[in-house]
């Protein structure tokens, strides 16, 4: 009779572990692993934090505060394309999947294998892969605990009616070096967006907001092994095997039922976003030991989820392979997967916040966006969603230059804030000093003083 693959790889496993004794008798062998890390160039020190939202959807931002990849850096090290490292590595390869399998995998190497939809070849991609850790379930977790048992409910209103979307925006996502940035993408990448909007609806901007809220254009698409970060996921399908990863989280017997339903959700949507991760891998021959993504398994500069990356992943030129780590691939599966999900022309400000809370089903996701795309197309920093900015207390502060195609007689004026200097305006502003100087009659001079006006040219 032939031999299982999980019993192959148990023989292998008892004798690599065997020889790890001693080392475990010295350093000790208790708690979670730490999490595999991919070197990669990007600006960020933060490590990825994207918990999904509706199962299979791709997301990026955490429920309270900034989302990670979208954090602007003082040096934003705009030409380290950590998306274009990915992109190469992961085709090129160099695993040779000789290592051992780790013997914490097995009980989820029992049921891969049993599994009719998945390939016997996917699970030579286990060889190597750091042990199991029950961090990414404990962070999915405590978020969920706090949701449910710690964070106050707003009161229901009285008269019952419900209330207009909050206002709030990441205010550090939405600023003049952003929008400058995103602008210079569009331009970057102008044969690309001017062959998505022949084909979908959804406006360069919104791409181009989105992007930059997922991924910062490429330039942080995250550091742990969206493999590792998967499978460890899957395999926490009880609270035994959550032991040491639920840390500073007060749950206590009364709360074993929601524990155990939960990890049972949880862990079967990881399983079949990992199984679409394995099949990705194995059709097209990539090297899953170079692919990051987000702490859930989220991949590529547009941050899909594995089982998003069929359905609605598009190649730009047509290959077999989305390269979802490559930025025309990027944005046309970007703009595919909003069209796919109601984005139409003429939307009304409402239905695009609900078209992109499919993406991510936050209303500050959507308003940030929405935001930031309205301040790219502008050239005017937006304090909110359009349909909610009270134009008597918009930001009038101009950001760069208005977008190509931005309507003519868009604020041209800045108002000089402490410690600015004329140079630094200049400089946020695409212009020379000369023509500052120019433009206000200061001929030579280069001092200003706060509060003063300047005209931009």
């Amino acid at each position: 009779m032939e031999t299982s693959v999980t019993g192959r790889y148990f023989s292998r496993v008892f004798v690599f572990f065997l020889c790890l004794l001693p080392l475990c008798a010295l350093h000790g062998c208790g708690g979670a692993s730490a999490a595999p890390t991919i070197i990669v160039a990007d600006a960020s020190a933060v490590n990825a934090g994207t918990p999904e939202q509706a199962e299979g959807v791709p997301v990026s931002a955490e429920p309270d505060g900034l989302p990670p990849q979208a954090i602007a850096s003082a040096d934003p090290a705009e030409h380290l394309d950590a998306a274009g490292q990915v992109a190469a590595a992961m085709i090129q390869g160099g695993a040779s999947f000789t290592e051992p399998v780790s013997e914490s995998w097995l009980p989820l190497l029992q049921r891969l294998e049993k599994d009719p939809r998945v390939r016997p070849e996917s699970l030579r991609f286990f060889h190597g892969l750091p042990e199991y850790s029950p961090a990414p379930m404990g962070v999915k977790i405590k978020e969920l605990f706090t949701n449910n048992f710690l964070r106050k409910r707003p009161p229901v209103p009285a008269d019952g009616k419900p209330r207009p979307p909050t206002m709030r925006i990441y205010r550090s996502v939405v600023t003049a070096d952003v929008v400058r940035r995103c602008q210079e993408y569009l331009i970057r990448h102008k044969d690309i967006f001017d062959a998505v909007e022949k084909k979908y609806p959804v406006p360069r901007e919104i791409l181009a907001a989105l992007l930059f809220v997922e991924t910062r254009l490429g330039t942080y698409v995250g550091r742990n092994l969206a493999l590792w970060s998967l499978a460890s996921m899957a395999a926490a399908d009880t609270p035994e095997r959550m032991v040491g990863g639920m840390g500073g989280i007060p749950i206590t017997a009364q709360h074993n039922d929601w524990l155990k339903s939960t990890l049972t959700k949880r862990s079967n949507w990881a399983y079949n976003e990992l199984r679409a991760l394995l099949e990705y891998f194995d059709t097209h021959g990539l090297d899953p030991f170079q692919v990051p993504g987000s702490a859930f398994g989220a991949i590529g500069i547009s941050q899909f989820m594995p089982s998003n990356i069929v359905p609605y992943g598009e190649s730009a030129t047509g290959d077999a392979m989305v390269n979802l780590f490559t930025h025309p691939d990027a944005i046309f599966s970007a703009a595919r997967f909003l069209t796919e999900h109601g984005w139409r022309k003429g939307l009304s400000v409402d239905a695009q916040r609900k078209v992109l809370r499919r993406y991510n089903n936050l209303t500050i996701y959507a308003n940030t966006i929405l935001a930031l795309a309205e301040s790219i197309r502008t050239g005017v920093l937006q304090t909110g969603p359009p349909e909610m900015v009270n134009p008597a207390t918009a930001s009038r502060k101009p950001t760069a230059s208005a977008a190509p195609g931005a309507a003519p007689g868009a604020s041209r004026t800045v108002i000089v804030r402490a410690g600015q200097t004329l140079s630094g305006i200049a400089r946020d502003h695409g212009v020379s000093v000369r023509a500052l100087q120019e433009a206000n009659k200061m001929g030579s001079d280069t001092r200003i003083r706060t509060g003063q006006r300047l005209i931009i040219p």
